[in-house]
């Protein structure tokens, strides 16, 4: 059975119970409520919970820790033995520059080749770095680390780049964010300017000196040559060294796990990202391709909406596992209504060949709400603390999410006038208007103090009481 969140911290998020697939809570409520705060809290939980299984005594925990360290046990049997299940990833990921999540969390006894904790996000922040490319660091370094590169994984990310026009090669371009000098002086012991000493210290608290030395000596050839060419398609998933004064590829690469080592080790920088179109054929193949015949686009030349979607997405796919557990913080920030409406309709297609993972999205839109899978899917109101079935406001208008869920209605919410409409229509047709009439229109009745004095929603609130009033129903 798939991974889910079922309590934290008093809020219930899930109460369908566990199935293979996918499944997702879209939390709401107003600004201060604590959306984000939750989600910061449930992945603080299960890291403490996974550092406490890690470091467990207890010798069947720790057997199956072993066990499944060398992959002779199933994931699942960890959580039988700890007495709780955790999730086989865990992922943090929103594109807001006011996100909480943390940054860096890694645990030395970790069992995961990639690491428990995957973020996606702009953090460190760095005065020469534009955010998009902070985020875009993050996912590469997580796309290059993975062990075993899926064909599930390759055509989640090759039917996303294309169904939004990105095709499949990216060209990237790294700035070693150590000098030359400072090189020099780590090899021999010598003083060494702050930020580098800086990037030492971080790094030293994952890798050992010996293996950050041993890093060196690929930062040369990045020095000498700092592009590369990544190509994806359904089948094919390779890292070609671009000799940019040739405009060829070296026959000698650069392994890319060391490339997402050196990412990880703060060694190098991600400097930008470019989506790249073949000019006379759609072949994605770097072996193929004639450097001269291609059309390069900047990912900061990109929309806003269109930077958001391809970073969150790309890191997303680069971390996914089965029974993962996905936090997205307000992924609506720069999208389209349009692509809002289709957000969860995008993650359900894009992570189809996944199982038992359960998404955790904090939203303010209705758009997205409207949006939510008709089965294996609820949400969470804060406000009311109360977990609600997803079905009944699948594909209803956003003036019907506001005022039933989002409790906030808006100006001239059209969904409250035809509501008041079909009230009054009730009460004027008959001398005993049905119970639930009445109780819709107490319910109306409670919007009134929260709309401006001509709002029209009001003004036929105004009729709608007088003519209950007059009828005694009030």
């Amino acid at each position: 059975m798939g991974f889910r969140v079922n309590t934290i911290a008093n809020h219930k998020l899930w109460d369908l119970g566990p199935t293979e697939e996918n499944a997702f809570t879209v939390i709401i409520g107003n600004n201060g409520c604590g959306k984000t705060q939750l989600l910061v809290d449930t992945c603080t939980y299960y890291q403490e919970m996974y550092s406490q299984l890690l470091n467990s005594d207890k010798p069947n925990v720790a057997t199956a820790v072993r066990d499944v360290k060398e992959y002779s046990a199933q994931w699942s049997l960890l959580g039988e033995r700890f007495g709780l299940p955790l999730p086989r990833k865990l992922i943090a990921a929103s594109t807001s520059q006011f996100e909480k999540f943390q940054q860096r969390w890694k645990n030395k006894k970790d069992i995961q080749h990639n690491g428990f904790y995957a973020y996606v996000g702009s953090k460190p922040y760095t005065p020469f770095q534009a955010p998009s490319t902070r985020i875009a660091s993050k996912a590469i370094q997580q796309l290059l680390g993975n062990e075993k590169f899926e064909t599930r994984k390759l055509a989640a990310l090759t039917s996303f780049l294309h169904k939004f026009d990105f095709g499949g090669l990216l060209r990237l371009r790294f700035n070693v964010a150590i000098s030359r000098d400072d090189f020099t002086n780590l090899q021999n012991g010598q003083p060494l300017q702050p930020k580098t000493a800086l990037i030492l210290k971080e790094a030293l608290e994952e890798y050992e000196l010996e293996e950050i030395l041993g890093l060196i000596q690929y930062c040369e050839e990045i020095y000498k040559e700092p592009e590369f060419l990544l190509s994806l398609d359904r089948n094919a998933f390779t890292l070609k060294h671009l000799r940019k004064h040739e405009e060829t590829f070296s026959d000698v690469d650069i392994d890319r796990h060391v490339v997402s080592t050196l990412l990880r080790a703060g060694l190098i920088e991600l400097e930008n990202l470019e989506t790249v179109r073949h000019t006379k054929s759609p072949s994605n193949y770097v072996d193929d391709l004639d450097i001269s015949e291609v059309a390069l686009t900047g990912l900061a030349k990109r929309s806003s909406g269109e930077q958001c979607l391809f970073l969150l997405f790309l890191g997303i796919i680069s971390s996914i596992e089965d029974d993962a557990l996905i936090c997205i913080d307000e992924p609506e920030i720069s999208l389209h209504p349009q692509w809002q409406e289709k957000f969860v309709d995008i993650l359900k297609d894009s992570f189809s060949g996944y199982q038992g993972c359960h998404f955790l999205i904090a939203t303010h839109s209705p758009l997205i709400v409207s949006d939510i899978s008709a089965s294996n899917s609820c949400v969470y109101d804060m406000v009311n603390r109360k977990l609600i079935d997803a079905r009944p406001h699948k594909e209803r208008s956003a003036d019907y999410q506001l005022a039933t869920l989002f409790h906030n209605p808006g100006n001239n919410n059209e969904y409250l006038i035809t509501q008041i409409i079909e009230v009054l229509d009730s009460v004027c047709k008959t001398e005993n208007p049905p119970e639930e009439t009445l109780i819709t229109a107490n319910w109306l009745l409670s919007f009134e103090s929260q709309l401006e004095e001509h709002d029209k929603v009001r003004v036929l609130l105004g009729i709608m009481r007088s003519t209950l009033l007059a009828g005694g129903y009030l």
